[in-house]
C-alpha cells in the first residue's frame, strides 16, 4: 500500500500575500507541513502541489517533490477536490495525506493516528477537527477512490488536532508567538 503526503500551496493568497512562503520563526510557512509529513514513517513520499516555481523551489529545498499544476487550478474559486484530482492524475498512491501549509503546528502524531484509524476501520476519509469538533482543515486523509466523490461519506473518521489556521497577518503573528 502506497501512502503519500501532499501539501497544496498556491502563491496567490489574497488576505496574506505569499502566505505559504511567509517566514515563521526562520522557516517558510510551508516547511512545517512538509516536515510533519516527512516525519511519519508510513508515508512513502511527500509532494507539494503548486502552480508557482518559487514554491516548487522551496519544496525541493525541504526535501519534497513538487507537482506543477495548471495556473487555473490556483484560482480562488477552485475546489480542493479539483486540486486533489489533478494530483491523482500525476502520482500513484492508495492513500493521500493532505496537510495544509497554513496550519504549521499540526501534530504529526495526530496525522499518523488518522492514518491508523483509516486502515483499522477501512474508512474512506479522515479529517482533523478542533476540540469543539469543528473541522479545521489542518489535515485530510483520503483513499484514492474517494477523491472524485461528490456525496457524503458514511465511512468517515475524525481526529482532534488543535492546529492554528493562518489566513491574516494577525494570525501569523499569533502563531509566531505561540511557536517560539
Amino acid at each position: 500500500m502506497r501512502i503519500v503526503g501532499m501539501v497544496p500551496a498556491r502563491l496567490g493568497s489574497k488576505r496574506l500575500v505569499r502566505k505559504n512562503l511567509q517566514d515563521l520563526n526562520g522557516h517558510p510557512l510551508i516547511s512545517y507541513a512538509i516536515r510533519a509529513l516527512q516525519s511519519i514513517p508510513v508515508i512513502d513520499e511527500v509532494y507539494v502541489s503548486t502552480e508557482a516555481e518559487e514554491i516548487a523551489e522551496t519544496a525541493r529545498d525541504y526535501g519534497a517533490t513538487p507537482i506543477m499544476r495548471p495556473p487555473a487550478l490556483a484560482e480562488d474559486h477552485i475546489r480542493s477536490q479539483d486540486v486533489f484530482q489533478h494530483f491523482a492524475s500525476e502520482v500513484e498512491f492508495d492513500i493521500l495525506v493532505i496537510a495544509q501549509a497554513n496550519s504549521p503546528n499540526v501534530q504529526a502524531s495526530n496525522i499518523e493516528k488518522g492514518i491508523n484509524l483509516m486502515r483499522k476501520n477501512d474508512l474512506w476519509e479522515v479529517r482533523s477537527v478542533n476540540n469543539e469538533g469543528l473541522e479545521n482543515g489542518a489535515f485530510w486523509i483520503l483513499k484514492r477512490n474517494t477523491i472524485a466523490w461528490e456525496g457524503l461519506s458514511c465511512y468517515f473518521g475524525i481526529v482532534i488536532d488543535d492546529a492554528v489556521d493562518i489566513h491574516t497577518t494577525d494570525d501569523l503573528h499569533a502563531a509566531k508567538e505561540m511557536m517560539e
